[in-house]
């Protein structure tokens, strides 16, 4: 494992920990693409990406990584957590750059039922998203 990478490791899940958004922006490439479970459409806007991540932290209770695969600069996490006391587990794929930034995030998650109600609460904290806010 690269330091680029150890060091990549480190600060995501002391910021996942934390739900510190700045510590997350800071791991982040510009342009990174988020592939949601909800939409099928990615996106590579970083406020709305930030946005999207600080809901998650907080829509799923009891969020926690129990392990890590890493090939080179891909990395798979496996989380699991619970939305409204169902159980889940899903998959945080990671791409780095050669600097240990994050330029693409893909989720998996299951199963269905949990996945349901995960999507409809990030919907409603989607909607929230206001970017002229994000900008000002």
């Amino acid at each position: 494992m690269t330091p680029q990478v150890k060091h990549f490791l480190a600060e995501w899940h002391q910021a996942v920990r934390e739900r510190d958004e700045d510590r997350i922006r800071s791991i982040m490439a510009e342009g990174c693409e988020l592939h949601s479970p909800v939409v099928w459409k990615p996106s590579s806007d970083t406020r709305y990406i930030l946005h999207i991540l600080m809901g998650v932290i907080s829509t799923v209770e009891n969020f926690d990584y129990r392990k890590e695969w890493v090939d080179g600069d891909d990395l798979m996490l496996e989380f699991t957590g619970t939305v409204d006391g169902k159980g889940l587990v899903g998959l945080d794929r990671i791409t780095l750059d050669e600097a240990g930034r994050m330029t693409r995030l893909e989720v998996f998650i299951r199963p269905l039922n949990t996945l349901v109600d995960f999507a409809e609460k990030m919907r409603e904290h989607a909607l929230r998203y206001k970017p002229e806010a994000a900008n000002g």
